[in-house]
This record gives C-alpha cells, structure tokens and sequence, in this order.
C-alpha cells in the first residue's frame, strides 16, 4: 500500500473512530497501542525506518510485539501498533475516495439550472 501525509483531520477523524469502538468494547489495551500508532502516522521518520524494517499490514506484522501476541503471560492478544496504525491508514484512504466518489456524483447547481 502507498502511503502518503494525511491531513490531521482524516487522521484524527478515523483515529477517534476506532479509538470510540475499542473503548466501547472496554479494551483499555487497545486503546494504548492506538495512541501509539496515531504517534507512528504522525512521525515522518517512521516511513523509512520502522516501516521498511517490519513491513506491517493491517493482517500481519514482523515486530516482536507481534511474534509473541499470543504468549500465555500477555494480556493483550490484538494487533500491535503498526498493524493498527496501517488500519487507521486504509481507513483514511478509503474515507478519502468515498469523499472523492460523492463529490464526482454531486450534480453541480449551475449544471442543473442548464
């Protein structure tokens, strides 16, 4: 997937979205590793760093965090910060084209008037 800068209000509009899901399930652990992953699409250096090195997607990840989310001793089974934050991603992008599908369907007042 290509990622590109989001503009803080789609960031922060699909931030929240899933932010409200993972308190309304009670998962206190979630919501942790969203506040980290909303830091990791906010950060620049992450695009060539972390994410060259674990090659995230919003199903799988190379990280530590991710090898071991099934240990018997964890408390916290989900996803790690950068499968959430390329989910937060893909949610963007696909805000970003239902917007872009809406707007091309939207019949302009001047073209109707015609």
């Amino acid at each position: 997937m290509i990622i590109t800068r989001f503009s803080k209000s789609k960031l922060f509009t699909a931030y929240n979205l899933a932010r409200a899901a993972a308190r309304k399930a009670g998962d206190l652990k979630r919501i942790e590793r969203l506040n980290k992953a909303l830091g990791i699409l906010q950060s620049k250096a992450y695009y060539t760093g972390e994410r060259a090195q674990y090659s995230p997607t919003p199903a799988a990840c190379s990280c530590k965090d991710w090898q071991y989310h099934m240990a018997t001793r964890r408390a916290y089974t989900g996803p790690c910060k950068h499968m959430l934050s390329e989910t937060i991603a893909a949610n963007v992008l696909a805000s970003r084209q239902a917007y872009n599908v809406t707007k091309w369907l939207t019949v302009k007042t001047s073209e109707v008037a015609q």
